[in-house]
């Protein structure tokens, strides 16, 4: 598929931002949609039902769809009801739009879909089920995956991405990669209790959006574990922290008190996305910590935001 106009939700977000901006580096129109309007932004609520002609004058004739809106966690939503209507309620609004007008869908869901999401190299055929690291978040990806495959039959052309533990430039600032750097540059310590030894699988929102892009022009319809094949654990990534910023150290307390073998979260097979996309994992974290500190969306030319 050559890129023209592609509808995006959630455009404002961490995500959004870096998927826009890498379907404008390859050459599309991006049609951005996002709860609050500003600029060339178009508002929307996603727990807001909209009919199909009103869809119509949202997107316009775009060629395909991303649809990465949405609330992440309940308590800064203030509400789990807003979440489903969200997360779940907007993607069955959304497939019935896409179908009646032939258009493509994406959809980003997430690796907290598996059923346990630390049990080693998943592939995209491992059970699905709720679990205790993805919560109500990740059930309702649950939810959002089983209503858009639905569609299938019914002609919806459907990819669905299962990012690692994504991170990048505009993320919310309680999660553990922006506490560590924030920490690191303000020159203080970084204080880490055990286990110090577990790892995640961190993966660079730009990297994730190149997956979107590929997706496109390859028009590969299916689900897609997206990871960087590089899980580290806290104990690195502070120091990594550390290194990008210059600044601070890393303070290992309580050390006698880890009794039990580190574990391994999110380690996903990629071997789908390479073998259908030609995709892999291109930003290791301390280009991405960089790219976090630097404000960059994408790499190479014009990858500052503004």
């Amino acid at each position: 598929m050559v890129l023209g106009r592609i509808g995006l939700t959630g455009a404002t977000g961490m995500l959004g931002r870096h998927i826009s901006a890498a379907l404008q580096v390859a050459g599309a129109h991006v049609v951005s949609v996002s709860r609050t309007q500003c600029n060339s932004t178009s508002s929307w609520d996603l727990a807001e039902w909209l009919t199909l002609d009103a869809l119509d004058a949202l997107f316009g004739n775009v060629q395909a769809l991303v649809h990465s809106g949405a609330v992440i966690d309940p308590v800064i939503s203030g509400r789990e009801d807003r979440m489903f209507d969200v997360n779940v309620r907007a993607c069955c609004n959304l497939a019935e739009w896409s179908v009646s007008r032939s258009i493509p869908l994406i959809f980003i869901s997430s690796a907290s879909v598996y059923a346990d999401p630390e049990s080693g190299a998943l592939s995209e055929d491992a059970p699905i089920a709720g679990n205790h690291i993805g919560n109500f978040y990740g059930m309702t990806k649950i939810m959002a995956e089983n209503i858009l495959e639905c569609y299938r039959p019914s002609g919806l052309r459907l990819a669905v991405l299962r990012p690692s533990s994504l991170y990048g430039f505009g993320g919310p600032p309680n999660k553990v990669i922006y506490k560590f750097l924030n920490l690191a540059a303000n020159g203080k310590a970084i204080n880490l209790t055990p286990p110090f030894d577990d790892s995640v699988d961190f993966l660079h929102a730009a990297d994730l959006s190149r997956a979107v892009v590929d997706v496109l022009e390859g028009a590969c319809w299916e689900v897609l574990n997206i990871a960087s094949g590089r899980p580290i654990s806290i104990r690195e990534l502070a120091l990594a922290c550390v290194e990008v910023s210059g600044r601070g150290s890393v303070r290992m307390v309580d050390v006698d008190l880890c009794e039990r073998p580190p574990t391994h979260r999110f380690i996903l097979d990629t071997t789908a996305a390479r073998d259908r996309l030609g995709w892999v994992s291109t930003i290791g974290i301390e280009q991405g910590l960089k790219m976090v500190r630097d404000g960059k969306l994408v790499t190479g030319k014009n990858s500052l935001f503004k």
